[in-house]
């Protein structure tokens, strides 16, 4: 939320940070939700084996008990590796450009950025069936640059021609909110230090109060 009290590696001195986003947090309950149901039927397959072989051996109750053992450790790395994943892959637009820091495993990151005076054009758009049920919606921003180039994962694509950020909420807001910044970076670039920060559903009597409350910002 912001004032974003963050910094980013590689982020200039006089960058400053605009907004902050992640992918959706109804992505991440769903996968919750498929770890619990992964664990259960596997539960349910060594309970059901160890019922049937009770009668052929004692080492049953054992298989129920190391089964337990199993799926409460593998609920537990799981939840924590799809946890970490998620907080820390973050999508950043700053008044110089737009980036996103990646991580593919909690260990492991890239980052891919698209500096502003590159964006030809930006748009959002529904796709799939995930989507359209959580009501998320996809940011993109087309780029001068060539576009060869391979796309990188499903929740933050990038390649040569265009920037994604995909499954969020306010696709459509951040799409205005960067066209006005493309506008300010062609034409008061000297202005930029100072631009709004994007909040939002940041609307009506609130947005007002918020620019009483930083009345150094424009937009």
């Amino acid at each position: 939320m912001f004032p974003y009290d963050y910094k980013f590696p590689g982020q200039a001195s006089d960058e400053n940070i605009l907004f902050v986003t992640r992918e959706n947090k109804s992505l991440l309950l769903l996968r919750q939700l498929f770890i619990l149901l992964t664990a259960l039927l596997f539960l349910a397959l060594a309970f059901a084996l160890g019922d049937f072989l009770q009668n052929w051996t004692n080492l049953a109750i054992y298989l129920k008990f190391f089964a337990l053992i199993l799926a409460v450790v593998m609920v537990f790395v799981s939840w924590w590796w799809v946890n970490k994943i998620w907080l820390k892959s973050l999508a950043i637009v700053t008044n110089k450009r737009l980036t996103k820091i990646i991580y593919t495993t909690p260990f492991n990151r890239h980052s891919l950025s698209l500096p502003l005076e590159m964006i030809v054009d930006t748009g959002s758009y529904t796709k799939g069936f995930i989507q359209a049920l959580f009501k998320l919606a996809t940011f993109t921003a087309r780029s001068s640059a060539s576009s060869s180039g391979v796309a990188t994962d499903d929740t933050a694509r990038v390649n040569k021609k265009y920037f994604y950020i995909e499954n969020i909420a306010i696709a459509e807001d951040l799409q205005h909110y960067v066209n006005k910044l493309l506008e300010a970076q062609k034409h008061q670039r000297d202005k930029l230090d100072k631009f709004r920060p994007f909040v939002p559903n940041l609307k009506g009597e609130r947005r007002k109060e918020f620019m009483k409350n930083y009345p150094d910002y424009w937009s």
